[in-house]
């Protein structure tokens, strides 16, 4: 009985530090581009403060990965949150734009350290029959938080300055790094029971590095999750607004409120989408979720105005939200008798790949092509990742026993 209300203890103590942290992330998301460009510089060189972000977190994800399976997820993880906190109060006082870009490195280089050793604490501490629907529960708080970040944030620039963000951005990492230091206990033997090998405290080691990359699940797990980013930045947070803005005319509040549907439904679907995956299994529900998105991206091709607009992104949220969930599950399901930190450090690798590519993959392909092509362009790549989930994948979610 004890056991079971450590792991509840554990799942608790992550969902409200992630509600914390995700609200900090998003409070400055409405500002971020408008203050890159207070420092006097055009709006490319601007945009490298919103993707250096990224890149920091791409570089660190595998050693990340190594250091949580040789010293531990929490220190890895409080260390990543200190940093977070104080990368955020160095930005609010940075002189230049160079020095504002070093420090949303940082930064990303501590989300790396909290996003891999969160998921890897969850690996540890969830069995295969219940771990859809607690990463339901996982996602939905960091939806809500996600969600009511950058409302928060302009709301706090506008009443204390362009700067102010950052430091509330500051504080609600350092309510996450008090809960998580006080709340958290150390994962990294907890799932020995699983069956999982003792290579952990060995580091890097290439015939672990080759049964993970020969490993069917946990392989078409990485493909979907990169196939879910790319769609997400690609065709969600950079094409949507620039096919409103460009083709349909419409202004930022319509085009912004169309996104918001999209993320309301994505919350909406996220714990029965859990509670799937747990009855149905996880390809099961994966493979029609990539069709869904698949297509999605090819009806906004047809929308004319507004209304359709929305409607297209609702569709889109509620696919999105399903496959969201789907790969992570997967990818657990399949890694249970490897290293949980690199297995996660590699996933969240093709995570991030699939954020950093998104975004430049629509703009050249609207520069050469046009916006059209950019979206059937989307449409193929979920597509193809789909077929390669159906056609190489297998159903991770153990069988009940009769």
């Amino acid at each position: 009985m004890q056991e079971r209300r450590t792991v509840i203890r554990d799942i608790l103590s992550i969902y409200v530090p992630a509600f914390f942290l995700n609200i900090g992330m998003s409070i400055v998301s409405p500002i971020l581009p408008t203050y890159a460009r207070s420092f006097d510089v055009s709006y490319t060189v601007a945009t490298i403060a919103i993707s250096i972000y990224a890149t920091g977190r791409l570089a660190a994800d595998l050693p990340v990965g190594f250091l949580g399976d040789r010293i531990g997820r929490r220190p890895v993880m409080l260390v990543g949150i200190a940093i977070i906190a104080v990368g955020a109060f160095l930005c609010s006082f940075a002189n230049n734009f160079w020095e504002l870009v070093f420090y949303r490195l940082l930064q990303g280089v501590g989300s790396a350290m909290w996003q891999t050793m969160r998921q890897t604490m969850l690996q540890d501490i969830l069995k295969p029959e219940e771990r859809g629907r607690i990463l339901g529960y996982f996602q939905a708080f960091t939806l809500i938080g996600s969600s009511a970040g950058p409302s928060i944030g302009g709301i706090v620039a506008d009443t204390w300055g362009i700067r102010a963000p950052f430091i509330a951005y500051s504080l609600g990492s350092l309510v996450c790094f008090v809960l998580s230091f006080v709340l958290i206990s150390e994962s990294k033997n907890t799932h020995a029971s699983h069956g999982k090998e003792k290579h952990e405290s060995e580091g890097f080691s290439w015939p672990i590095m080759k049964r993970l990359l020969m490993n069917a699940g946990f392989i078409t797990a990485c493909f979907a999750t990169m196939a879910n980013a790319l769609q997400r930045q690609g065709t969600r947070n950079t094409l949507i607004p620039l096919y409103g803005d460009t083709v349909l005319k419409l202004n930022a509040t319509d085009v912004g409120f169309a996104l918001s549907l999209a993320t309301f439904a994505n919350l909406f679907i996220t714990i029965p989408t859990g509670y799937a995956l747990d009855r149905l299994g996880r390809k099961a529900v994966l493979v029609p979720s990539l069709a869904l998105t698949s297509i999605m991206a090819w009806v906004f091709t047809l929308t004319g105005d507004f209304t359709q607009l929305a409607l297209a992104c609702i569709f889109l949220g509620f696919s999105q939200g399903i496959g969201g969930q789907a790969p992570l599950t997967m990818a657990s399901d399949s890694t249970m008798d490897l290293p949980h930190g690199i297995s996660m450090g590699l996933f969240r690798v093709f995570t991030d790949i699939g954020f950093i590519i998104g975004p430049i993959m629509v703009g050249a392909i609207i520069d050469l092509y046009g916006m059209t092509a950019a979206f059937y362009s989307m449409a193929a790549v979920t597509f193809a990742s789909m077929v390669f989930v159906q056609v190489f994948a297998h159903e991770t979610l153990p069988k009940k026993k009769k």
